[in-house]
């Protein structure tokens, strides 16, 4: 069920691009993460600190219905992490993630060069680096069956928009996001993660309306 779910994300996303794409964006910034993590040996981790991380998206959008809902749809690379400690052990963890995601973006307001844009998208995201430090100790966690299941994102954004000219702009943009996996490990151990991401992109125009 999983993999037919991210079939049908993917192509969806490159359907997207193939539609009359009118925009491109690239988008960089920090992202204050944290984890709720049930670990078979030390019970849920109630102590676990947010931590910042970095992430980086490259999209695309096109109109859906006249000048209003348009699609969205790109890949990302997003870093998650927390640190904490329970029984006197230090534990911490740094996870990197390579997703697709497609949604809607509604722009709310919009005048010549300013717009403000509401957004909404799905995201499937899979391990492609992660360690867990125990103590002193630094583990490799990819192919791990806690953390190596892949993730499905859901995430609501609000982006501020100003175009310098037709061709290009610039845009901030706040996002909220809350990933579970797709299915649970055996073992019982459960892990959802929870982003707040600030970012800062250029927009680069590729066809008129």
């Amino acid at each position: 069920m999983k993999y037919r779910l991210c079939s049908i994300l993917l192509v969806f996303c490159l359907s997207s691009t193939m539609m009359q794409a009118q925009e491109v964006t690239i988008e960089a910034g920090k992202s204050i993460t944290s984890f709720d993590f049930q670990d078979v040996l030390f019970g849920e981790l109630e102590s676990l600190q947010s931590t910042n991380q970095n992430f980086i998206e490259m999209g695309y959008r096109a109109n859906l219905i006249g000048d209003g809902f348009q699609w969205i749809a790109g890949l990302g690379v997003h870093s998650y992490g927390a640190i904490g400690n329970d029984q006197n052990n230090y534990l911490a963890w740094e996870t990197t993630y390579l997703g697709i995601f497609a949604g809607l973006d509604l722009p709310v307001i919009r005048s010549k060069a300013f717009s403000f844009h509401l957004k909404g998208v799905i995201a499937p995201e899979f391990m492609i680096q992660g360690t867990q430090t125990l103590n002193n100790q630094v583990i490799k966690i990819v192919g791990e069956e806690d953390f190596d299941t892949p993730f499905l994102f859901l995430r609501g954004a609000a982006s501020f928009e100003y175009k310098f000219t037709d061709t290009i702009g610039a845009f901030f943009q706040y996002r909220f996001g809350r990933g579970s996996q797709m299915s649970k490990s055996d073992d019982g151990a459960e892990l959802d993660y929870t982003s707040n991401d600030f970012g800062l992109g250029l927009i680069f125009s590729l066809a008129s309306n």
